[in-house]
């Protein structure tokens, strides 16, 4: 194998000279071969001379390029070193790519696989970092947000998560890493906006299916729906583009409702989406107008709180028709078996409210929120006894 040599301390890239017609012939036998690894270095220049095309390879897979080429002898060609020219039209795909062009030679093992990005924002979650020094813990923090800024065009302002979700409005401390400390965004998700703080209220991409999925499921036209932690807004504001229907949405975190007030005229459902800043349970007070005169007509139930929801199915069977009607419940729920487990659950503690399944709807997994539980969505139709 050839020695990479070297230029004013930069170690060239490994290229291999084919003819012209052999490149395609080349790329495709590599692909077949060596499947989704990265063996050529697309983020360099290809090399036109005179009848041949010099292409950068990885020096990492190197040494597997060259036996496989050697044994198969399927075309003709020479290994060759040269200083690589970076390919203006290259983008990063991952945070991994980006930091190996740095510095520093950071583990892979502690380089975050996956973040949420919720509209001009990122927020990163990291592994243990104890056996970084604490110097350079901070700089790979800060190496990894620049990553983050550099694979997503549209990303300005980096955060990581400095607590997991907490209190009443299930929200989390956030550190900046990069950019100027502006928690504000407008996020797109599907066919609507949602302006927000993602200091001040609760949000998660990671729902962005599960809303769609609702939004486009069987609803009646003129069906009333309570959203009972409706945050910001996204799936109550989804729901009223998809419907003709009237939805009440409720939250007690006063700035999430602000936005949610703000993000009904954004997405022009005015009259569909009814904005309250209460706590729901005050609805079954008995001075309460607003829970006396929605009490038993409602068609629909959303809730999402998946940490306590099942403390609040009282409130959800107050509220519903007794001849029937629809309960979009989330829980967090052990493994190995967290469907079931959420049924049981929800089936157990309708019970309590002379409440019982009619029919299961859907039940999913919607993601892993720890090694030992996930969170489950469960559309169930209800009835009363």
């Amino acid at each position: 194998m050839m020695k990479p040599k070297t230029k004013n301390n930069l170690i060239t890239c490994p290229f291999i000279k084919l003819k012209k017609e052999e490149t395609n012939q080349f790329i495709d036998l590599i692909k077949k071969h060596f499947g989704s690894k990265p063996i050529i270095e697309y983020r360099y220049k290809f090399i036109k001379e005179s009848d041949f095309i010099l292409i950068p390879l990885s020096i990492i897979y190197f040494k597997e390029i060259e036996h496989f080429l050697t044994c198969n002898k399927a075309i003709d060609f020479e290994f060759t070193y040269r200083e690589p020219s970076k390919n203006p039209k290259f983008k990063f795909r991952t945070i991994e790519d980006v930091l190996k062009e740095g510095n520093h030679k950071w583990p892979s093992n502690l380089i975050p696989k996956s973040y949420d990005m919720i509209g001009s924002i990122a927020i990163v979650e990291f592994p243990n970092l104890t056996d970084l020094p604490n110097k350079r813990e901070d700089i790979f923090k800060k190496e990894v947000a620049k990553a983050i800024v550099v694979v997503n065009k549209s990303i300005q302002i980096v955060y990581e998560k400095a607590s997991q979700v907490k209190g009443e409005y299930r929200l989390r401390d956030l550190q900046l890493l990069y950019g100027i400390d502006d928690p504000e965004t407008i996020h797109k998700e599907n066919y609507a906006v949602f302006k927000l703080n993602v200091k001040k209220a609760y949000f998660t991409p990671r729902l962005v299916n599960e809303r769609n999925r609702i939004a486009n499921s069987f609803i009646k036209k003129d069906e009333l729906i309570v959203d009972m932690f409706a945050g910001v807004g996204p799936f109550s504001i989804q729901i009223a583009k998809k419907h003709d229907v009237l939805i009440y949405a409720f939250d007690i975190n006063f700035d999430a409702f602000n936005y949610l007030k703000e993000n009904v005229s954004l997405n022009q459902v005015e009259g569909k989406v009814l904005p309250y800043n209460i706590d729901i349970t005050k609805l079954m007070e008995s001075d309460s107008q607003l829970g006396n005169s929605i009490k038993g007509k409602v068609d629909r139930v959303i809730m999402n709180l998946p940490e306590k929801s099942l403390d609040f199915l009282e409130i959800a069977c107050f509220l519903l028709k007794k001849s029937g009607g629809i309960i979009h419940n989330y829980q967090f729920c052990t493994k190995p078996h967290p469907n079931e487990l959420a049924i049981e659950k929800l089936t157990h503690s309708l019970t309590e409210y002379s409440y019982k399944v009619k029919e299961i709807i859907h039940v999913d997994t919607v993601k892993s929120y720890s090694p030992i539980s996930d969170l489950i969505s469960l559309d169930v139709e209800v009835v009363s006894n």
